[in-house]
């Protein structure tokens, strides 16, 4: 068999044995930042909330995330119905840890014409962010008040990271990586469709879709590869029943994806159920 042969067949085999490693150091809050809010539905009797919320998330980033990011968040936000709109606005903090998967790196130096190879150890780098967000909802209600559509609706959320993390991203290298996000403060903006179904006993189901971009200051975004925007996606599915609301919550976004999961809690007097 042809060398060249016997290279592409171990493409085929390896997923890329004959294509050097790829690196992408993204901030773990790119996607995190937004978990689920509760919110007063147009049957509701309550029509103002404040509710607690505590939520856990693991997954990857990097190439083929392999690096394991892993945290926990706590949210307290207050949530209004008003005609066919809802909204709601607050604020959370985050901890977590970023396991940084051995590598070697070669960065080429223009100047000297020369290379130079980084090696980082297997490491865990702590992070954390804290923050604010808000959103708004067009509503339609169902016939019979089993329900609603909440057919469009617009997020966002500003966070502050701090931690190991950051700090090691800003000291690297760009030219050795594909993308090197340096930047410590993530402003999200997005889109959402939400399905609310409500059972004859008060308990509600619902499924939301959200869909967004990381806006960040000019030049803190690096790499060759760093036209790729950063973005979101997620899909909740969640369930509620008198003051508690569960959600599963999975997280999609630029070389890295999580799965979240979380309690809201709504503190008002009055469940509203």
């Amino acid at each position: 068999m042809k060398p060249t042969n016997l290279c592409y067949l171990l493409i085929l085999l390896s997923f890329g044995s004959c294509i050097s490693p790829r690196s992408y150091y993204m901030s773990p809050m790119d996607i995190n930042s937004l978990p689920y809010h509760t919110l007063p539905n147009t049957t509701d009797s309550q029509r103002a909330a404040t509710y607690a919320s505590l939520s856990i998330h693991a997954g990857g980033s990097n190439q083929t995330v392999k690096d394991g990011v892993s945290g926990m968040r706590g949210d307290i936000h207050r949530a209004y119905r008003f005609g066919n709109f809802q909204a709601y606005y607050g604020g959370g903090i985050s901890l977590g840890n970023y396991h940084l998967h051995e590598s070697d790196h070669t960065a080429y130096n223009y100047s000297t014409m020369s290379d130079t190879t980084y090696h980082f150890p297997t490491s865990d780098k702590f992070f954390g962010s804290y923050g604010f967000g808000g959103g708004i909802n067009l509503v339609i209600p169902f016939a019979g008040g089993r329900g609603e559509w909440r057919v469009i609706g617009f997020e966002t959320s500003f966070q502050k990271e701090f931690g190991d993390y950051v700090k090691f991203r800003k000291q690297l290298r760009d030219s050795a990586y594909d993308i090197l996000a340096t930047y410590g403060q993530i402003f999200t903006v997005g889109g959402t469709t939400e399905l609310v179904g409500i059972s004859r006993h008060g308990t509600e189901i619902g499924y939301k879709v959200a869909l967004g971009s990381v806006l960040f200051p000019k030049g803190s975004y690096l790499g060759p590869e760093s036209d790729f925007h950063p973005y979101y996606m997620s899909h909740t599915l969640h369930v509620t029943k008198r003051k508690v609301t569960g959600f599963m919550q999975f997280n999609i976004g630029a070389h890295a994806l999580s799965l979240q999961f979380g309690v809201n809690y709504n503190l008002s007097k009055k469940s509203g159920m």
